[in-house]
């Protein structure tokens, strides 16, 4: 750890430390195999993906972004999902939005715990979501916009 010294009121100077727990998480994981890029862009021609067990509908943008409320809104209807939302679709983030297709690679994803929007890592191919140390909404990470979808019954 270092200390880094910043100009900051009134030209007083001030020192912060320099410390990798303010740096962002990679969106991807260092040793990523190219085939996941091929994955990520397959899923994300497809569109809309029905998940239709949970009754959510999902867009993926493959695309690292810094966090914007307005970003899924932009989609009609469509809006940040929850972490619980994120768990309850994750083994559908694959290359063909199903079960049957790859499973997309460890990626970090933009979700809400509560209103508060965090950073989780998703592995579709074990289905887990775990909540990353968020240090600033100027982070990027992968978007995934969900909806609520209509039950076919009901």
């Amino acid at each position: 750890m270092g200390i880094v010294y910043v100009e900051c009121c009134e030209k007083k100077c001030c020192c912060c430390c320099d410390d990798k727990r303010d740096k962002c998480p990679k969106p991807v994981r260092r040793n990523e195999l190219a085939s996941c890029e091929v994955s990520r862009q397959m899923l994300a021609m497809q569109g809309p993906v029905v998940v239709p067990m949970v009754n959510l509908t999902y867009i993926f943008t493959n695309a690292t972004l810094k966090y914007d409320s307005s970003y899924c809104p932009l989609l009609t209807g469509y809006r940040t999902p929850t972490v619980a939302e994120l768990q309850s679709i994750a083994t559908s983030l694959t290359s063909t939005g199903s079960i049957g297709g790859t499973p997309l690679c460890p990626m970090v994803v933009w979700a809400l715990n509560g209103i508060e929007p965090v950073l989780v890592e998703v592995v579709p191919a074990l289905g887990t979501v775990e909540v990353l140390r968020t240090p600033s909404l100027r982070c990027k990470a992968y978007r995934i916009c969900v909806t609520t979808t209509t039950p076919a019954n009901g």
